[in-house]
Order: C-alpha cells, then sequence, then structure tokens
C-alpha cells in the first residue's frame, strides 16, 4: 500500500499517462501507448500496407510443398493482425508471433477495417497453427531455435530498436542456412515534397524533427535507417532487395492507387499522432502536454490533411536472405 492508501501496481502491470495506456512490462522501454486505440491504429497500418502493396502480405519466398512446415516468425507483432493472415493463408505453417505488449486476441480476431462499411468485420477465429509469446523484448537473448526459421518479418520497427547490426545477427543465425529470409518493412517519415508546396518551416517538418531528435536521445530513433543494405551486408545477408513505394499524407495525387494509399496513411497518421508523440515529447523535452504538445498536434493534423501540400513519405521493404555458408 502507498503512503497514500492506494495500492502499489504490480511491476510488470499497465500504467496511465497523460489519458494513455502504456505497457507495464519492462516499463519505459517502449515508448508508444498499448490501449484499444493503439490497436485500432495497428490494424488501420495493416490495412494501409494492404493497400500500397496492392493486397501482398510479403515479397520474400515461403516454401510451398507437400509434407513441408514452413516455419514463420513475426517479430513486433502488434495486435498480430498480420501473423493471424499469413496463418490463415499458410494453413501448413508454423507461424509465432513476438511482442512487448500482450495485445494479441486470445481466440477471436475482427477483420480489418474498423472505417469502410463494406468490410466484413465479424469475429474470426485464431487460426490454430499460430501461436502468440508475449511479452517478449526482441532485443533481449532469443531462444527460439537458430537455424530454423523460413522467414522472418518486421515492419514499422522504428523507434523500439537501439542496435540495428545486433537486431539483424539475431534474426541472421535463427533463419534456415541457404534458405531462410528476412523481410524488413519500414515507413521514412522524414517529410518530402518536391514542388515547394510544403514550406520549409512548416509544423509538420518540425513536428518529425522534434520526434527524431528526442527518440535518438534515448536511444530508440525513429529515424529511417538509411544504412540498412549495408548493414544487411555487414550481418551476412545476400540476395539483399530494396522496394520503396510513395506514400502521400492525404489523396491530393491524381493517380487513383496513390490516392487511396494517401486516403488510408492520412487515417493511420490522424488516429496516431498523439500515440507518436506524447511520450517522445513530454518525457524526453519535459513539455506540458496541454500548452505545448496537443497545439503542435493540432497544426501539424491540419497540414497534413490540407490538399493543397503535396507531401509524402517512403515505404522501404527490404529482402534478404541467408546463404548456405
Amino acid at each position: 500500500m502507498a503512503s497514500n492508501g492506494l495500492p502499489v501496481p504490480a511491476q510488470n502491470s499497465n500504467y496511465m499517462e497523460n489519458g494513455r495506456w502504456y505497457h507495464g512490462y519492462r516499463r519505459g522501454l517502449y515508448m508508444y501507448p498499448c490501449d484499444e486505440a493503439e490497436k485500432d491504429r495497428m490494424d488501420i497500418y495493416h490495412q494501409f500496407f494492404a493497400v500500397a502493396r496492392r493486397g501482398q502480405l510479403h515479397q520474400a519466398p515461403v516454401p510451398v510443398a507437400p509434407n513441408v512446415q514452413p516455419r514463420i516468425l513475426d517479430v513486433g507483432c502488434g495486435t498480430g493482425i498480420w501473423a493471424i493472415d499469413m496463418a490463415d493463408k499458410y494453413l501448413s505453417a508454423e507461424v509465432l508471433g513476438l511482442d512487448l505488449v500482450n495485445i494479441q486476441p486470445e481466440k477471436y480476431a475482427a477483420r480489418p477495417s474498423p472505417v469502410r462499411p463494406d468490410t466484413d468485420c465479424s469475429p474470426r477465429r485464431i487460426p490454430p497453427n499460430l501461436r502468440f509469446r508475449v511479452p517478449r523484448d526482441y532485443e533481449s537473448p532469443w531462444t527460439l531455435g537458430e537455424d530454423s526459421w523460413d522467414l522472418i518479418h518486421l515492419r514499422m520497427a522504428c523507434g523500439s530498436v537501439t542496435s540495428w547490426p545486433e537486431l539483424y545477427q539475431k534474426i541472421f543465425s535463427h533463419l534456415k542456412p541457404g534458405s531462410g529470409w528476412i523481410e524488413h518493412i519500414e515507413i521514412d517519415m522524414e517529410p518530402r515534397c518536391d514542388d515547394y508546396t510544403l514550406p520549409p518551416d512548416s509544423m509538420l517538418t518540425k513536428w518529425y524533427g522534434w520526434l527524431a531528435d528526442a527518440t535518438h536521445r534515448v536511444s530508440r530513433p525513429i529515424a529511417y535507417e538509411h544504412r540498412t543494405r549495408q548493414l544487411l551486408q555487414a550481418a551476412g545477408f545476400i540476395d539483399i532487395q530494396e522496394t520503396v513505394i510513395r506514400v502521400p499524407y492525404n489523396t491530393w495525387p491524381n493517380d487513383p492507387h496513390q490516392k487511396d494509399i494517401g486516403r488510408w496513411y492520412n487515417l493511420g497518421l490522424t488516429e496516431g499522432l498523439e500515440a507518436l508523440t506524447i511520450a517522445p515529447l513530454t518525457r524526453v523535452y519535459q513539455w506540458d502536454l496541454d500548452a505545448h504538445v496537443r497545439p503542435v498536434l493540432e497544426s501539424v493534423r491540419r497540414e497534413i490533411c490540407n490538399r493543397k501540400i503535396h507531401a509524402y513519405n517512403n515505404i522501404h521493404i527490404w529482402t534478404a536472405r541467408r546463404p548456405q555458408q
């Protein structure tokens, strides 16, 4: 019992800060919430990636043959929605999801998406070939079986990784020699604009700069790692391929596919601005939530919804194989 008469929370229990729930396991390690709003954001981003990739769940090959059981590992699985889709697609596979936070469904999962009324949102059973191991910090030592995985998937890990070389080496050692693949997907959140409609002193640009600096100070930079190819090579990977997809902040492009991507990206960003921003700016900069952070977020929200501003980010999709020797 605390001195104020209130019960002391368990060491690993989730806690509320600035109106959002955060993980208790390894408290403070991950700067993003773990509440219902964050689950919705993650599922929106899953649909966003599906639209951006034209329905493609993965690019790296998965072995499909009689009497073959592929092993697929989703590192930082979030709500588990990608792992669920992969387990449904590859019924003979063994699929495992790891995450620091226990926000995965135990038995049933809703179908995406929370916004399109024509989408089937009825519950579906978690596939029997899917398991979750949570809470697990994927930067801690793994006990998952080296040399045994066909595909290791990692998506939107920027902001939660302290050492890319160590993580890539860990993934490398757990893939099957000669046939195991990594697939790593990240969004480079640095604002880009080719026609000068985004002013250099825009709040969007300032916001990203503050976010990048704050997360860098705590050694978990949200900035995209532009040395990814060199780091994958240094870890020992071969057959390294990169795919870049432009993602507009809203529906400003004329191209129908780009417009659809922008619609989903705008939804994910506007729904997730608080989740991305509150902890870095209040914990690291000690900014007041109402006096400083919320006004910044309102200005950023207006800019990313302004169709006269032709700004965008890039998705980077990396695939690479572990060689036989």
